[in-house]
């Protein structure tokens, strides 16, 4: 090795002094370039990567945010349509509320001051989340006692629809104001799924 630097120290003695200066400069700007490709071009690739990786990030993090914000306000849709539902499924009442609904509706006609010749609950018909409760009625009294008695039950918690409402005289010759009043009850109760 020490016989090749003598060799090449002398031809760079035999050789012009612009020539050296170019020569040096080119060694040194090869391995700049080397140094270069080797080591740092590899630094800047894993810097795009981790640049790229970056953005990536930022944009889920941002829908990611997004979705919660949004989520929140769902979770509070959720729990308005569950408390909605709740209410208005109060309104529907399940198997052991039916029967009290009935003794309600038979002691109002009690308080109105009313006859039933008729009070027969028909069998139950099944829809999607619900099932109705027909009851044939047939009333006898004076007629501001009928509308009494509608009032409560119009007012009652529970869901009473009237159906097939028919108004007649009543055939009595001591008083002309009793009517007969033959209709249809329906209510409905709430079936589990």
């Amino acid at each position: 090795m020490k016989e090749f630097l003598e060799k090449f120290a002398n031809k760079m003695e035999k050789i012009n002094v612009l020539y050296r200066i170019l020569i040096c400069k080119g060694i040194i700007v090869l391995c700049a370039a080397g140094y270069l490709f080797l080591f740092i071009m590899p630094q800047f690739d894993e810097i795009q990567s981790l640049h790229d990786k970056n953005r990536n990030l930022a944009t889920q993090l941002n829908t990611t945010m997004s979705k919660s914000r949004k989520l929140d306000y769902f979770q509070q849709q959720v729990m308005e349509a569950e408390n909605r539902f709740d209410k208005e499924r109060r309104v529907l009442p399940e198997n052991e509320e039916i029967r009290r609904l009935l003794e309600s509706v038979a002691q109002m006609k009690q308080e109105s001051g009313l006859t039933f010749t008729l009070f027969r609950p028909q069998k139950e018909i099944s829809k999607d989340f619900y099932a109705e409760i027909p009851i044939s009625m047939k009333l006898t009294g004076h007629f501001h006692n009928v509308g009494v008695f509608f009032d409560k039950i119009s007012k009652l918690s529970r869901l009473v629809h009237i159906n097939n409402f028919n108004v007649a005289s009543a055939q009595s010759e001591k008083d002309i104001s009793l009517v007969v009043v033959s209709c249809e009850a329906i209510t409905y109760k709430f079936i589990k799924q």
